[in-house]
């Protein structure tokens, strides 16, 4: 494990950063499946909470789950850290995770990525079948990585978001519970729930799509409700990555001012 200076951003990492991932053959005595993809996920807090001003990102193996033990030292004394819960697509991540990352850090948000690569077997898109399983696997992570968020002293549990691009859309447009202050759906049209977000009712939703979206061209998600700034976007001439398009990073930046400022 090692830190790397990036223009500013510190990385702790054992692992090599590129846009897919490779699943492990088997897992370490006592680490589940679905525990795996939160102990090799990807965390980055924003230098403002950290006591030397250097934005940090952890990321490790499935074996070293030391992250939250090392930022417990260099975290500011009664720090509470509004934080994004983001799943990523069912490729792993990619640079449209790092765009997503950048803009949320850069308004005040740690940023924590399960890696769903991490459970042994797992295969991309629909190599590991149909929408509606693979859901079902990331529904699990989610639910994980909840109750793990859960039990950080400093994270403001008010002000906790779930968010996911293409599968990890459809995961985040999936979800019925409590536990999120808001959701932001990128890249997913609702189309296992009816083309509505099953958020519960008082919870704000922003859904983006792009127009000529190669999977559900320009069908985002209907979203009625109007708390929070709630809103369905459809981006003219925009492709499945929405990440890059201006109007997709004003939206997430208003909308984040609305549901939980």
């Amino acid at each position: 494990m090692k830190l790397i200076s990036m223009s500013g951003l510190f990385v702790l990492i054992s692992l090599t950063v590129c846009g897919c991932q490779t699943t492990p053959v088997n897992l370490p005595a006592g680490v589940s499946p679905v525990s795996a993809t939160w102990l090799n996920g990807r965390y980055t807090i924003p230098g403002s909470y950290l006591a030397d001003g250097r934005t940090m990102t952890y990321e490790q193996e499935v074996d070293q789950p030391a992250w939250t033990t090392l930022l417990r030292a260099d975290i500011k004394p009664a720090q509470q850290v509004p934080v994004v819960l983001y799943m990523h697509g069912c490729t792993g991540w990619s640079h449209q995770d790092d765009v997503y990352r950048t803009l949320l850090t850069a308004e005040g948000y740690a940023v924590f990525m399960p890696n769903s690569f991490a459970r042994p077997g797992r295969r991309q898109c629909r190599e590991q079948g149909a929408l509606a399983d693979r859901v079902t696997l990331r529904t699990a992570e989610v639910e994980y990585a909840l109750a793990q968020i859960h039990e950080l002293e400093w994270v403001d549990r008010d002000r906790v978001i779930l968010m996911g691009y293409s599968e990890g859309g459809n995961t985040t447009d999936n979800w019925s519970k409590p536990g999120f202050a808001a959701h932001m759906i990128m890249g997913s049209a609702c189309t296992l729930v009816g083309g509505s977000p099953a958020a519960p009712q008082g919870v704000p939703v922003l859904a983006v799509v792009g127009e000529n979206d190669s999977y559900r061209p320009g069908l985002s998600c209907f979203v009625e409700r109007t708390v929070g700034g709630s809103e369905s976007i459809v981006i003219p001439g925009g492709k499945h990555a929405v990440a890059e398009y201006p109007q997709t990073q004003q939206a997430i930046r208003e909308f984040l001012k609305t549901c939980c400022s």
